[in-house]
């Protein structure tokens, strides 16, 4: 058969080690760690899976050559001493057994930390300037200090080799202490080590060196912003006169990224990060490097990877949070499965469970780094489910009871399975929330499951199909504000607007503005979507302050904000709330108790909404297991519900299995459909 990808499933080169393919894990930090800074057995599992998925090499995550000045989080890898030297041998063992080569990221976090990881001590740095992220003063470095990291660089290399790993990777981008050295943001040094490119350069090609040395005939990558997009750093034009003078100094090939800290929405993308963005700067460094070149970042699709291979822009495809996602995209790709491979939609749960200081995790794959919990069982054959609910929990808690077993049946009221997704999905640039929706969708008509839509139902429909399992993902109702009201009023919902349960038929633009009243994130993306139709918007906030989309993902928000702020169509009312609607205007009152009479085409209100679970009383009552899962338990993200799915399914099974009564044949489900 045809191979539907030739260019990425070719073997590739780096220096004398042959990859299988021209995929890569690219390193993310995942708090797996031992806190001795060794690999402990849920990393270990974690990257097994990764290395099992196909990939060519797995680039093992940030590891630190000088703890604990150079950590940049808690708990951290370290390669710094030669007692972890064991603890690496049995990962790198492990993904070589799955086929894969493996590459170790050699890190030293620079100013982009914080004392409590770095023993109380002051963050080290190219110079005193604090990051505007972590704001922690760092302390200069002495030039013998530069030139003992250089050595701990090196030595770090030759641990590595040592354990196994068949490459190294320098971490000299992102604003860590390389980088740093390289950014003329963050280097204000007036000696060799500063001012012009050349001095900047110094360090970077210094530790070059040293690895190069310590890591013998392994391949070295450097990891490089080629992009920082902070005034007076990092771009693409000295980027470009760095990339030869790198391969010079012994980096065999150039791993192109962008961002800092301060900029991590270039780094770490948010939803509306365009797919393969940073390709054509790939392309660039590639043309002078005279090296292969990686490149990274929002690349989701099989066939946005073989293009940069194929046009020329990289040598290898770095796949990070599409793997989290699912760590089988590169064999489900070679085969031509496509469609099966589940989507990253680049929402970042994963992001705000690091900085919440949670061990890494997937909205989507509920077993992402907790490889090693134990599963769901397969204790349902022959017997019954019921899901009540159609939203990403619902959906995904059908398709675990389906792999455990289960006969499912899937009520949903409304006539479209994903109302939920398509809310997250329907808001300027969130449109690869639609690829999650459509993608179980397809995964429920594979699976057979029974989808009963516009069904509304009772106690009465669930008892009668004798389930031994009812799951509640009714999801939940949209928060009413008591105003007065006259019978003419255009008055909705901002959450039924983005469902397009009820459409912006009736607001004629240049009938007055459309109010939304409700400034969290609902209000903010229903303001900017009401605005790209074309109609003026008066976003009506109760806090005096402009607290926008407070509790939006944290990168997301950020350019949510600025977006809304700089939208000639959007004007912001803050210490405000609506007293009344009707005649085509809004009431306004102000927290000094005086009211505002508004011209309004239509008033949305976007407070919030309420869990709605009343139905599971009912079936607990009737002796039914029942489960409350999603927004029916406690609004929050796709990724509370999916994994509240997760956690439903594998503890009724487990707790059946281990009871013994489904005990026979109760086999672990280790593959997920969903």
């Amino acid at each position: 058969m045809t191979q539907p990808f030739p260019h990425l499933f070719s073997p590739g080169r780096l220096r004398g080690l042959t990859l299988p393919n021209r995929l890569v894990m690219a390193p993310m930090e995942s708090n797996l760690a031992a806190a001795d800074g060794s690999v402990s057995d849920a990393m270990l599992a974690y990257y097994t899976a990764r290395a099992a998925g196909g990939v060519g090499m797995v680039i093992v995550e940030y590891a630190c050559v000088d703890r604990p000045l150079g950590l940049g989080g808690s708990p951290q890898l370290g390669i710094d001493d030669d007692a972890l030297i064991d603890s690496h041998r049995r990962l790198t063992a492990a993904i070589a057994a799955q086929g894969a080569r493996s590459c170790l990221q050699l890190f030293h976090a620079g100013r982009q930390t914080l004392r409590r990881f770095t023993g109380g001590q002051a963050p080290v740095a190219a110079s005193p300037i604090a990051c505007r992220v972590y704001r922690e003063e760092p302390r200069g470095l002495t030039i013998p200090e530069i030139e003992a990291l250089t050595v701990k660089f090196g030595e770090a290399a030759a641990r590595a080799v040592a354990a196994g790993y068949d490459a190294v990777e320098i971490h000299g981008a992102h604003g860590y202490l390389i980088g740093g050295f390289l950014s003329g943001a963050s280097n204000h040094r007036t000696d060799s080590y500063g001012g012009p490119l050349e001095n900047r350069l110094r360090f970077p090609l210094a530790v070059v060196s040293a690895v190069r040395q310590g890591a013998g005939e392994a391949p070295v990558i450097f990891r490089l912003s080629a992009e920082e997009f902070v005034e007076g750093g990092t771009g693409i034009t000295e980027a470009l006169a760095m990339a030869p003078r790198l391969a010079a100094a012994g980096a065999d090939a150039l791993h192109v990224s962008t961002g800092t800290a301060e900029r991590m929405d270039c780094n770490v993308d948010p939803v509306s990060a365009p797919q393969g963005w940073r390709v054509p700067l790939a392309r660039q460094i590639r043309a002078v490097a005279g090296v292969p070149v990686l490149t990274v970042g929002v690349i989701r699709q099989p066939e946005v990877a073989e293009q940069a291979v194929a046009d020329g822009s990289a040598d290898f495809v770095a796949l990070g949070r599409a793997l989290l996602a699912d760590p089988d995209w590169p064999a489900k790709a070679k085969r031509g499965a496509v469609e099966a491979i589940r989507p990253c939609t680049s929402c970042n749960w994963c992001v705000d469970q690091l900085l919440s200081h949670k061990r890494l995790g997937c909205a989507e794959n509920p077993r992402a780094g907790r490889e090693t919990e134990a599963p769901i069982r397969r204790t349902g054959a022959g017997r019954n489910a019921a899901v009540v609910g159609g939203g990403p929990g619902g959906m995904v808690a059908a398709l675990l009871l389906h792999d455990a077993g289960f006969r499912v049946t899937l009520f949903e009221r409304a006539a479209t399975l994903g109302l939920g997704l398509v809310a997250s999905g329907t808001p300027p640039g969130k449109d690869k929330f639609f690829w999650y929706r459509d993608y179980l969708v397809r995964r429920l008509e594979q699976a057979r499951v029974a989808v009963r839509l516009n069904a509304e139902a009772t106690p009465e429909d669930i008892l009668a199909l004798a389930p031994d399992i009812a799951v509640v993902a009714t999801g939940a109702a949209n928060r009413v504000l008591p105003v007065e009201t006259t019978q003419d009023a255009p008055l909705g919902f901002a959450h039924d607007l983005l469902t397009g349960e009820a459409p912006l038929a009736d607001a004629t633009p240049g009938h007055g503005p459309v109010v939304i009243v409700g400034s969290g994130e609902t209000g903010c993306e229903c303001a900017e979507y009401v605005a790209d139709a074309g109609h003026e918007v008066v976003l009506v906030s109760r806090s005096p302050e402009r607290r926008l989309a407070r509790r939006a993902q944290y990168v997301y928000r950020r350019q949510l904000v600025a977006r809304l702020e700089s939208n000639p169509r959007v004007r912001i009312e803050t210490g405000m709330e609506l007293a009344a609607v009707g005649n085509g205007h809004a009431v306004l009152r102000h927290t000094d108790g005086t009211t505002q009479r508004r011209p309004a085409s239509r008033v949305l209100l976007a407070l919030g909404r309420v869990p709605e679970n009343g139905l599971a009383e009912t079936l607990r009552a009737a002796g039914l297991p029942t489960y409350v899962i999603g927004d029916s338990r406690e609004v929050g993200r796709i990724g509370d519900a999916v994994h509240d799915a997760y956690a439903a399914v594998r503890a009724f099974t487990r707790a059946e299995a281990e009871t013994g009564m489904m005990a026979a044949g109760a086999a672990d489900v280790t593959a997920l459909s969903c």
